[in-house]
């Protein structure tokens, strides 16, 4: 007999689990009435995409100088591991060769020139023509810190600074000397979701299951899967036995329970049953009309633009994404395996732009990277170790592209146990600070100047608000 408690017991199995019980617990928190949403002004539509290269990008291998006197510089302290300028180098135990690197036309260098990793000629295309730049490096810093302050301890550097977890949280919570218990995404949709004319659905929306990022005081995280919401049993088509099941388990999950916990549980559920609903039916009306390749990354891009092209009947004019891309932390196949990095974030990048431009929202939406931490400089032999700042990638119509922010390493900066090394393997102190790179987000997605320090707890160790001014100046 499939009765109520069988239910209750079955739901990880029938998909509430992932949507799921974290997605209708979280529900208690913003819960919008009625099911039709408003239709927005399309126009004042703005979202910023988030892709976390999980496990420390050797950003280095990214984005390479290549002035004579730098990129000589740059070789002789990567040995092994540094990308060629011309002919091509052998990907240890494949038959594949690294090409050159490629040359970017970057505005705001004089006298310094600058490549791009040979997998990315899709990236090289959208910086050159203006829609695209790079954030160089750009790290977690509680205040302002030299190299010599680091090594002397007089001033306090983030906690835990060579592990994964704790800078991934750093980078998420954009509180880098405690753990932090809501997300920078989170505070600012706590602030600006008031630009939706509907909540019901969460504005922050992740293809990569539960993330601090997106958690603030009311927002959350909405957690889906490449091919949408799941509704109890999934998304695709049931087994009349699977369908009956569905069917009683959502009549059981409205009835009204006499304890009172369970109460608001069994509602919440159904609300959340009916966001899931709603949302599905939402973005299953949509098409992605750019053909994405069947990657891990495609198909979460593919998702996010299903999502933006169903902003109208979702009542939003401002959403927040993240997507994960991992497998970053190559301590041994430095090569073999970040090419492959490569190629696939490039692919994803280039394919979510052109689907953007179906869409007509290339002006309207802002996708970056984060990495945990970049790699050192130095070789250890068949890869790269856990450094500290490293150079990010902004795409965007509203990018002012074609242009390198931040301050780039040069010759005398770029060193081993001098310039900004924080040790002797060429782990750099970062000159900009992630609080200053996501304020800029922030601003551009309708942040108030005077809600920043909310937002950005020690933002103000590097910035002081202006109206008009930007902390970096990468967005129009």
């Amino acid at each position: 007999m499939y009765t109520r408690r069988n239910f209750l017991s079955s739901l990880p199995g029938l998909g509430l689990g992932t949507l799921g019980v974290t997605n209708t617990l979280l529900n208690l928190k913003m819960i919008n009435t009625g099911l039709a949403a408003d239709v927005p002004d399309s126009s004042d539509y703005r979202a910023i995409v988030c892709v976390f290269q999980g496990g420390g990008n050797d950003s280095f291998n990214t984005l390479i100088p290549t002035s004579p006197s730098e990129y000589s510089n740059y070789q002789a302290l990567r040995s092994n591991v540094a990308l060629p300028l011309t002919g091509t180098l052998p990907i240890p135990g494949t038959a594949s060769l690294i090409q050159p690197i490629l040359p970017l036309n970057v505005n705001n260098t004089p006298g310094r020139t600058f490549g791009i990793n040979s997998a990315m000629p899709n990236l090289q295309r959208i910086f050159n023509d203006g829609d695209a730049a790079f954030l160089a490096n750009v790290g977690a810093l509680i205040e302002p810190i030299t190299p010599q302050q680091v090594r002397d301890g007089t001033i306090p550097v983030p906690r835990a600074l060579g592990s994964h977890n704790d800078q991934s949280t750093t980078w998420q919570t954009s509180i880098a000397d405690t753990t932090g218990s809501s997300g920078w995404a989170g505070r600012l949709a706590d602030r600006v979701m008031a630009n939706n004319p509907s909540n019901q659905l969460s504005m922050n929306i992740s293809l990569s299951g539960n993330q601090i990022m997106l958690s603030g005081q009311s927002a959350f995280g909405y957690s889906i899967e490449t091919d949408g919401a799941q509704i109890l049993g999934g998304n695709g088509s049931l087994s009349a036995l699977d369908q009956m099941r569905v069917d009683t388990a959502r009549t059981l999950i409205q009835q009204q329970q006499s304890n009172i916990l369970r109460s608001a549980f069994a509602r919440e559920s159904g609300r959340a049953y009916d966001s899931a609903e709603f949302f599905s039916n939402a973005f299953n009306a949509t098409n992605a009309p750019v053909s994405f390749t069947n990657n891990g990354l495609s198909n979460q891009f593919s998702a996010v633009a299903r999502t933006i092209a169903a902003r109208e009947t979702l009542g939003h004019r401002r959403q927040i994404f993240f997507v994960s891309h991992p497998r970053y932390d190559a301590h041994a196949t430095l090569l073999q395996d970040h090419q492959a990095r490569m190629t696939e974030l490039d692919t994803s990048l280039s394919e979510f732009w052109d689907e953007l431009g179906v869409l007509g929202v290339r002006d309207q939406v802002t996708t970056f990277t984060c990495s945990e931490f970049a790699r050192t400089i130095r070789s250890n032999g068949l890869g790269t170790d856990h450094a500290w700042g490293g150079n990010m990638i902004m795409m965007g119509g509203s990018v002012n592209g074609g242009s390198i922010y931040g301050e780039f390493p040069d010759e005398s900066q770029l060193a081993l146990g001098s310039g900004l090394d924080a040790g002797t393997n060429g782990r750099f102190v970062p000159t900009t600070s992630v609080d200053e790179y996501f304020a800029e987000l922030a601003l551009w997605l309708g942040l108030p100047g005077s809600e920043l320090d909310n937002v950005f707890p020690t933002l103000s160790n590097f910035y002081t608000h202006s109206p008009g001014e930007c902390p970096i100046g990468f967005l129009a």
